[in-house]
């Protein structure tokens, strides 16, 4: 429900009750939010983290008024927001200036909505110019900067309307270490200073150091469906030393939260007749949506770099955001190549096994492992029946088994795990799944 204490400020955006569900190019529905309720208070640094896929983006288009959400209501100062909310203003990861227009041009562009005369449009300009401290580019061409000066400009076009709320979208993550920490420096300093008239940010992340570092709270959205999981204030003052016990804390809780969430620590596998059940087998599990070759090279330099094992550590190893090593290292659990007791990472028996073994003897445990997975056997027990398959009936019986998952992504890489396992290929011209010929003998007998 909208705030109904009139002591409170009311909140520049704010979502109640919203619900999204997109319709997939394959025509099924997703849903990709649930039951989101999240206020952009006055005077406050946002801070929505979470995984890739688990509607961050989706939150922020909806809060600006760029998406429409399927139910619930999407509030500008506690009305409803009809259209694309003018208080606030966007600037997105990617460098998205016309090359054709002078940075001044550029600028401008954030002015059209705007009814102005041209002394005001340019006075605003210059303004927004001189506050991201690049006074003397006017004139300059996009493909002239560096592309830390070319999202400084995007910032000034965001900022030349004086909205609001200003949104960043994954801002800082196509920039080098060192660019992107000194202009959120400079981005902070701007939001704290009165003469700005920039009240809220509102940014969304994947980088857990990044949101400790600039925000005053801190909100966790939790996957498939997204929704909203951890909410943490952070009162650290201003500049922040990532080095202070309260930053690492906070880091802790949020990496600690994330790790839960996505790896848990499951209890003893059961076992039938002696044999053990894998995990994928006990319930229809989604899996994540990893390239082979990921959960190859995850696991090459785990059997190269023994000592790496906590997941902090393999992460800023193999240079990915926390959310995509979270997904890789989940993959490879699925195949019960590692397990994940807290944070750290090792390798099961059958995992020492794989990496010790030739090229054939690794596609026969990928093999074996694909195989135990109750997913694949959508597929699986199709080519039981028939030769070949059509796509569409497979990514309809996907949809069918996991609602929250985008069924054409999954089928794209059940196909490239099962190609790797030899139990099934993909004709791209006739869009059928088949068994390819020169599966082996045992792998034949399984599917017939």
């Amino acid at each position: 429900m909208p705030h109904t204490n009139h002591d409170l400020p009311l909140p520049v955006a704010e979502l109640n009750a919203v619900n999204k569900v997109f319709v997939t190019g394959g025509g099924h529905e997703l849903k990709v939010l649930e039951n989101i309720d999240l206020a952009v208070r006055p005077g406050e640094l946002l801070a929505l983290l979470g995984q890739s896929g688990s509607g961050k983006s989706t939150i922020l288009r909806c809060l600006t008024g760029l998406v429409e959400p399927s139910s619930g209501r999407v509030l500008r100062n506690g009305k409803p927001l009809d259209g694309v909310n003018p208080d606030a203003s966007i600037v997105f990861q990617t460098f998205a200036l016309y090359p054709w227009l002078t940075v001044e041009q550029n600028v401008a562009v954030g002015l059209m909505s705007r009814t102005m005369d041209r002394a005001e449009k340019q006075a605003a300009v210059d303004r927004a110019i001189e506050m991201i401290g690049l006074g003397n580019y006017h004139a300059a061409y996009p493909r002239e900067l560096s592309g830390g000066m070319r999202q400084r400009f995007c910032m000034a076009r965001a900022l030349v309307s004086q909205p609001k709320m200003l949104c960043l979208d994954e801002a800082f993550s196509a920039l080098d270490v060192l660019t992107a920490e000194n202009l959120r420096q400079e981005l902070i300093s701007l939001w704290r200073s009165p003469s700005s008239g920039l009240s809220s940010i509102f940014m969304v992340t994947h980088n857990i150091e990044e949101a400790v570092e600039m925000a005053n709270r801190i909100v966790v959205l939790f996957p498939r469906p997204g929704r909203i999981g951890l909410v943490l204030e952070n009162n650290l003052p201003y500049p922040r030393d990532s080095r202070d016990p309260e930053f690492q804390r906070l880091v802790s809780i949020i990496h600690e939260t994330i790790t839960t969430l996505n790896l848990p620590d499951l209890p003893p596998e059961t076992a039938i007749a002696g044999q053990p059940i894998s995990r994928g087998r006990s319930r229809m599990e989604s899996i994540p949506l990893v390239p082979v070759g990921q959960i190859l090279g995850l696991l090459s330099m785990m059997h190269d770099t023994p000592e790496l094992t906590n997941i902090y550590d393999i992460s800023d190893e193999i240079g990915k955001e926390f959310g995509e090593t979270i997904s890789i290292v989940k993959a490879a659990e699925i195949l019960d190549f590692i397990e994940t007791p807290k944070q750290e990472v090792r390798f099961t028996e059958l995992g020492k096994k794989f990496v010790s073994a030739d090229r054939k003897g690794r596609h026969a445990i990928f093999s074996e492992q694909v195989y135990k997975l109750r997913l694949f056997h959508i597929i699986i027990a199709l080519l039981k029946e028939y030769e070949e398959v059509e796509e569409a009936k497979i990514i309809k019986d996907i949809a069918s088994a996991l609602p929250y998952d985008n069924p054409e992504k999954t089928f794209q890489t059940m196909i490239a795990w099962g190609r790797y396992a030899g139990l099934m290929d993909f004709n791209p011209k006739t869009r059928m799944v088949f068994v390819p010929e020169e599966v082996d003998a045992s792998e034949e007998a399984r599917l017939v």
